[in-house]
């Protein structure tokens, strides 16, 4: 080959670029065609399956980015709220000890419930950055209500579908 081309046959024979002659465009055109076929008939319970596994993904995903059974979190929800429940009692009581008077009207003793209302303070504002526990619990409730909604409309949309 003195020209500089190669016989391969990614080279078409008449040296454009890009160049495709008749017979290859046909036997491309069958393909497609084949492939297109074959799409439509099995493709399609495929991509229906896929679209119901990918929604319950985005639906878990929603609530935070990890898989968690929807039983697991019914049961974790009341356990979670009873704790955010007992923080807030707790923060309730910890206010009650700033009430506390002095045990006696001397130097001495204005110094110890100054300490004392310091740990009163620490200790509210201790639990108060725990207020974790209320959004955890109200994010597992809203994720279940997600989840069966999703459960709801997949239902729907395969009844639908028949």
């Amino acid at each position: 080959m003195g020209n500089g081309q190669s016989s391969s046959s990614s080279q078409p024979a008449d040296g454009r670029a890009g160049y495709v002659d008749p017979e290859e465009q046909a036997r491309r055109d069958r393909q497609d065609k084949q492939f297109g076929e074959a799409m439509n008939s099995n493709g399609v319970r495929a991509y229906q399956q896929r679209a119901a596994e990918d929604a319950k993904v985005n639906a878990a995903a929603a609530g935070g980015g990890f898989n968690m059974d929807v039983d697991a979190m019914r049961k974790l929800q009341p356990r979670w709220q009873e704790i955010a429940d007992k923080l807030s009692d707790m923060v309730r009581a910890g206010g009650q000890l700033k009430i506390v008077p002095p045990p006696a009207d001397d130097p001495a003793s204005t110094l110890q419930k100054k300490a004392a209302d310091g740990h009163a303070d620490a200790y509210v504002a201790s639990l108060q950055q725990q207020e974790y526990a209320k959004g955890y619990a109200l994010k597992l409730k809203d994720a279940i209500a997600k989840y069966e909604e999703q459960d709801q409309a997949n239902t729907s949309s395969l009844r639908k579908q028949g």
